[in-house]
């Protein structure tokens, strides 16, 4: 079962999200002993408008996730040597994202990897090697950036938690997260408690189209992460500050007809363990913040603010059950076209049921104030839930 109990959750090198149970409980460890990690997942999500937003609208979406991962020296072929190739596609994916007047989807699942996309697309492939003793890796390819930047144990992966994108990302990284990029990665483990994450990427490539750098223009991304312990080992600390870089003429808000030759944004993470059973690391108790902030002058999103928990396995019974609550607050660039809404915040709650080891139901419920795109609207209420299947 997915856990975010382990300080060290998400930090190794981008593998796929590792899960023991599904239908393949059994043969997944023994090709795993081979090499061979394999993730298939589908999930099919039904949401409702049932108050305020552009249309009264109801959904049901369906998409599919496969992602073969390679280890080349369990294969026999070389040491310290890693792949992945994954697959993504979607059914009936149009969500209720583009009705609900918010500039950030309430369905991150519908707006990747493509909006409203159908057809299956490969979009991630990428090799790294471990070098050093394990204390520093390189990475090329397109990849995924919230597998290396932005982590929170307790607000992703999203197929397992929240559904809104306020909790897979820190919002002033929407012009870099979604969602994949064509690049290079350097990831410095000097210590078990410090990780720096280097990335360079084209900001015209997707899974979708590769240009590769043809236009001269370049993104830089920097995190440095570190684990703390404040308080006692049961309770450690997970902190992280990043910076994003991007090399490329952009409109500039207040006047589209000029342009500008980069953007910048700077963001921070904390999370908390409140609570981890030092005997069961399926049950622990997470907080988690963001905050982010850009100079509004290309960037709608000047401000962004998170906060939220998670509890995970508390109840003895239904040890591999999660509940999550969060709220979020964006302050807009009084330069943008919703600078007329200044602010929007909102509000999700989610239970996630482990009813079998291949099956979790996830009912949802998010309260948007004032989403932002449409001055009409003043709050939106979305109810939902979310099947997902692990082969």
């Amino acid at each position: 079962m997915a856990s975010a109990s382990e300080a060290g959750s998400g930090w190794h090198h981008g593998a796929p999200f590792k899960y023991t149970e599904g239908m393949l409980g059994d043969d997944r460890a023994c090709w795993h002993d081979c090499g061979v990690d394999l993730h298939f997942s589908t999930i099919v999500i039904g949401q409702k408008i049932i108050d305020g937003g552009t249309e009264r609208k109801g959904v049901i979406s369906a998409s599919y996730d496969a992602q073969l991962y390679l280890d080349t020296e369990k294969l026999g072929w070389w040491k310290n040597g890693y792949a992945l190739l994954r697959l993504e596609g979607k059914t009936n994916d149009d969500g209720v994202n583009l009705f609900t007047g918010a500039l950030v989807p309430v369905n991150f699942d519908a707006a990747v990897p493509v909006p409203e996309g159908k057809d299956l697309e490969a979009t991630e492939w990428w090799y790294s090697h471990v070098f050093l003793q394990g204390k520093l890796e390189l990475l090329g390819g397109m990849w995924d950036i919230g597998r290396f930047y932005d982590l929170s144990p307790f607000s992703g992966p999203y197929h397992f938690r929240f559904l809104n994108a306020h909790m897979f990302f820190n919002s002033t990284l929407l012009p870099w997260a979604p969602y994949n990029r064509l690049g290079a990665l350097a990831l410095a483990k000097p210590n078990d408690c410090l990780t720096i994450t280097t990335g360079v990427a084209d900001p015209g490539s997707s899974a979708i189209e590769v240009d590769w750098f043809e236009d001269g223009d370049w993104d830089l991304l920097q995190e440095w992460r570190a684990i703390v312990q404040p308080f006692d080992k049961d309770h450690p600390t997970q902190l992280g500050v990043g910076a994003a870089y991007r090399k490329k003429n952009q409109p500039l808000l207040e006047n589209p007809g000029q342009t500008r030759s980069s953007d910048w944004t700077l963001w921070g993470n904390f999370n908390q363990w409140l609570y981890k059973d030092p005997d069961n690391p399926t049950r622990s108790i997470g907080l988690f913040a963001r905050v982010g902030h850009t100079d509004g002058k290309i960037n709608n999103i000047k401000n962004h603010y998170s906060l939220g928990v998670t509890f995970e396995g508390i109840a003895r019974t239904r040890q591999y059950d999660v509940f999550g609550i969060a709220g979020w607050y964006n302050k807009f660039s009084k330069d943008s076209f919703i600078a007329q809404k200044g602010n929007s915040s909102g509000i999700e709650l989610f239970y996630n049921f482990r009813v079998t080891p291949w099956l979790q139901i996830t009912p949802d419920l998010q309260y948007l104030i004032g989403p932002a795109l449409d001055p009409d609207v003043n709050e939106t209420f979305v109810v939902g839930t979310r099947f997902l299947f692990l082969l």
